[in-house]
This record gives structure tokens, C-alpha cells and sequence, in this order.
């Protein structure tokens, strides 16, 4: 099963890091391949978000269940519907030093007939591309705020 695994070191507290972390809707505009990114439902500790992917051409839809633990400052995340076959993962938001280590881990498992095994490289290639942009993002919204 393909798997992306980016991190980044943010010079914020882990706190304010999670903090904007939570903020789905506000990390969209970091994410190039994501058409639509929004919330659907906020209660407790659990987000439910809609999100549209482009990828060479063709859109990817999937709703996407987060799990927040505001004690621990970590995230699990999955995709119940959509065209994933299989979208999990997890955020860790680490004490390092001065600042915070931000860990994002995803599985996935796209099988939609444009995308064959030849492509499917190129599709690893934008999910790991999108989880760095993602972080890269993050650290700018901590480090504007």
C-alpha cells in the first residue's frame, strides 16, 4: 500500500502549531491540487471535511473524518467515502527544543480506472508533493500569526 511520510521543524510551540493546525479550511490555500477543502461538521474533538482533489485532469473526492486529541497534540484522520479506497493517517505535533517537529503519516489506495499502474507513481509523486505543501503552509500561517 502506498504511504507518505513528510515532516517539518516549526519554530512555534506545539500548541499554537495544533492550534492552526485544526484550522482545515485555512490550509487550503497552501494546497495546490485542492479545488474545494470544507467543513462539514465540527462537534467535540471531530471534524468531518469535504474535499476535491485535481489530479492530471481528473477530480478525487472524499470526505474525511479528523480525530483531534487536544491532550496529546495529535491528529488520526480517515476517509469513510469517496474515491479512496482506503485514506489514513496521522499528525504528531512534537516538543523539539525551541520550537515544534510536525509528523504527518498517510496510507492510501486509489484504484479509479484513469489511473493505472503506470500512473500510479505519478499519483504517489502528488500525494507526497501535497503533504509537504501542506506542512510548508502550516510553518507560513505560524510563522505570519
Amino acid at each position: 500500500m502506498p504511504s507518505v511520510h513528510a515532516e517539518i521543524y516549526i519554530p512555534a510551540s506545539p500548541e499554537k502549531v495544533y492550534r492552526l493546525a485544526k484550522d482545515l479550511e485555512g490550509l487550503k490555500p497552501y494546497l495546490k491540487d485542492v479545488e474545494t477543502l470544507r467543513v462539514l461538521s465540527q462537534e467535540g474533538t471531530r471534524t468531518r471535511t469535504e474535499w476535491v482533489g485535481v489530479a492530471m485532469g481528473k477530480k478525487v473526492r472524499w470526505i474525511e473524518e479528523e480525530e483531534w486529541d487536544d491532550q496529546n497534540l495529535r491528529n488520526r484522520f480517515y476517509s469513510p467515502e469517496g474515491d479512496f479506497d482506503r485514506y489514513e493517517g496521522s499528525w504528531v505535533f512534537l516538543k523539539e527544543g525551541e520550537g515544534t517537529r510536525v509528523v504527518l503519516d498517510l496510507e492510501y489506495a486509489l484504484t479509479i480506472p484513469i489511473f493505472g499502474g503506470l500512473l500510479q507513481k505519478l499519483v504517489q509523486k502528488l500525494m507526497q508533493e501535497n503533504s509537504e505543501a501542506l506542512l510548508r503552509g502550516l510553518k507560513e500561517r505560524v510563522e505570519r500569526e
